[in-house]
């Protein structure tokens, strides 16, 4: 089963604050490469040498629309910046921006929870559904309150809102062997959930203080267990 996080076209940019503890976040596109190459266990950036940078270009490598040169050399220059890039665009991460403003061409947090949930995926869904559905057109209205959280999915999908009045916590539930072995841990209240599957999903959340900043985070699932989830964001109530 894949799991990608999904960083939202509006969303992030509204501003969020992470209260992340995310060393290995999240377990997102758990289908995939089997351990055959370690996982990551360092954030990366353009310049650093090493094992783990092997490690992340040998993983890149498996796919030469993301990495067409392929090179294994254990310095993590242009090429592989831009690997990075690709690799980023094609889970739904960040498509734009700089290692320093937005995480593009880096491995943060979520691109290296995303690589290392790929090398730790174990078996799963061989020939079938390893597409998570993107999260798209994300909007939240309020009142002084309550808030509705809207937004379309790509394909029929399970959709749940976490939300806080502190930043949103995401952990990762990889067994010893580093292989994911549920969902993702997420702090704050899960809102209303049916577990239906749709297209379109709009979630309430009630009984909220007014003239209040509050947190939030969208996990989205399909029938095969590929997931998406969004970086954590926030609205304020009115007064």
């Amino acid at each position: 089963m894949n799991k990608i996080i999904n960083l939202q076209k509006n969303i992030p940019r509204i501003g969020f604050l992470f209260g992340v503890t995310m060393m290995t976040m999240l377990a997102l596109l758990v289908f995939g490469v089997q351990s055959a190459y370690a996982v990551i266990t360092s954030q990366l950036d353009f310049g650093d040498r090493g094992s783990e940078v092997t490690e992340l270009q040998t993983y890149l490598a498996t796919d030469v629309s993301i990495y067409p040169e392929g090179l294994v050399t254990g310095y993590f220059g242009q090429l592989t910046k831009a690997a990075v890039e690709r690799f980023q665009t094609s889970v739904g991460i960040v498509s734009q921006g700089t290692p320093a403003t937005t995480g593009y061409g880096r491995v943060g947090p979520l691109t290296q929870a995303a690589i290392n949930a790929r090398l730790g995926g174990g078996g799963g869904n061989v020939g079938g559904d390893v597409y998570a559905p993107t999260i798209k057109s994300i909007n939240v209205t309020t009142d002084n309150n309550g808030a509705s959280v809207t937004w379309t999915a790509s394909e029929a999908s399970m959709g749940k809102v976490y939300y806080s009045t502190s930043p949103i916590r995401i952990s990762n539930i990889f067994d010893a062997t580093g292989v994911f072995s549920g969902e993702p841990i997420v702090t704050g209240t899960l809102a209303q959930y049916d577990g239906l599957a749709r297209v379109t999903h709009t979630v309430n959340i009630n009984n909220l203080t007014s003239n209040t900043t509050y947190y939030y985070l969208i996990v989205v699932f399909d029938s095969s267990k590929n997931v998406s989830i969004t970086t954590p964001a926030s609205f304020r109530t009115a007064q």
